[in-house]
């Protein structure tokens, strides 16, 4: 015969089992509310695509493409039941962290690399592009200060502003120098022309260098010199056609003195634009209106022709392929196209709207 202590105590963990199990179905409940991971702890093997949304009230997206070729769209929102913000402008993994730069809401979303789980985030004016320059530190250009704001990585705070040019854009760096694009604006404020040079390990500028107007984009070759695309000056106010004002170029500046040692003019109306350089940083690549343009550092001209006759939002190179973006008509969902180096189309993907830039792992 049961004891009445000995009924209570079934009865309390009868009752117990019961609110667990209520817990059970009202947590199954809510989750149906969130859009479940595909990928959830495994965005190490493929990569990530910065969709900046629609300009005016949007908001922007990541999309991931792994090593099978299978694309999962607004992985930030997956994994943390919130979007990202307005114009996502770049994305970049620094350590067992990923930065996403928000350029239209003034933010970087900070998660973890191999899931896209949110830890903080950090609020500046007009951020553009974040690079890392050490260890522990990273610069991040900022287009309404113009200037570059200092990160620490490990605290996830700005700990210093170095006053730049005008609005500034690319980072690379190199030899414990990093050097910046100061593109400037095209229809208001000052144009520039200039490169500031910053030593990493006092933050300090060492020199400003002059190339063409409005250089864009940024890399280093395989002699430790620096190679630098500028878009130049053109005159929208016969549009569609575009006339050259200034033109833009391909400008190499010495790793060893910080001088132009040659520079290639090309005509501003083509748009030239994103700048990327291959594995083993012996041959660049860049857009234009006409396409993508392929040429060897130690080439002494141009090339003639276009390797792939596609006008691209966004260009990028990895392993061995290059990738380019179309936005279509920047309101629907946009596309990324990847190639080989000799032209040809591999495959395709759909992402989010206007697919904006890469990031490797």
């Amino acid at each position: 015969m049961k004891t009445m202590k000995t009924m209570k105590t079934m009865k309390t963990m009868k009752t117990i089992r019961l609110l667990l199990l209520s817990l059970i179905i009202i947590i199954s409940g809510c989750s149906k509310d969130n859009p479940e991971p595909i990928i959830t702890g495994n965005y190490e093997n493929g990569y990530f695509i910065t969709n900046e949304g629609a300009f005016i009230g949007g908001v922007g997206s990541i999309s991931f493409v792994d090593e099978n070729g299978i694309v999962e769209n607004d992985v930030f929102l997956r994994n943390n039941s919130f979007s990202l913000g307005n114009i996502v402008q770049s994305m970049n993994i620094i350590n067992d962290k990923v930065y996403i730069v928000e350029n239209g809401s003034g933010s970087i979303k900070i998660a973890s690399k191999d899931s896209i789980i949110f830890i903080t985030s950090i609020d500046v004016a007009s951020p553009r592009y974040i690079e890392k320059v050490s260890e522990s530190k990273a610069y991040l250009t900022d287009w309404e200060t113009n200037a570059i704001h200092v990160i620490n990585t490990e605290s996830d705070e700005v700990i210093k502003t170095i006053p730049v040019g005008s609005d500034p854009e690319k980072i690379a760096v190199v030899n414990g120098k990093a050097y910046i694009c100061n593109r400037g604006h095209s229809q208001s404020g000052p144009i520039d022309n200039t490169i500031s040079v910053i030593d990493v390990n006092t933050d300090q500028i060492i020199t400003t260098i002059s190339v063409n107007d409005k250089p864009n984009s940024i890399v280093i070759d395989e002699n430790s010199n620096i190679w630098v695309l500028c878009a130049g000056t053109v005159d929208w106010s016969n549009w569609p056609t575009v006339s050259t004002l200034t033109p833009g170029s391909l400008t190499m500046i010495s790793g060893v003195n910080n001088t132009v040692e040659k520079s290639f003019n090309i005509e501003s109306s083509l748009m030239p634009t994103d700048l990327v350089v291959n594995s083993s940083r012996n041959t660049l690549y860049y857009a234009t209106s006409d396409g993508v343009n392929a040429i060897d550092i130690y080439s002494t001209e141009l090339p003639q022709n276009t390797i792939i006759a596609k006008d691209f939002y966004a260009l990028d190179y990895n392993n061995g392929y290059i990738y380019g973006t179309d936005a279509v008509d920047y309101a629907q969902q946009g596309w990324s196209y990847r190639y080989t180096t000799s032209g040809s189309v591999v495959d395709s993907v759909q992402v989010g709207v206007i697919p904006g830039g890469y990031c490797f792992h």
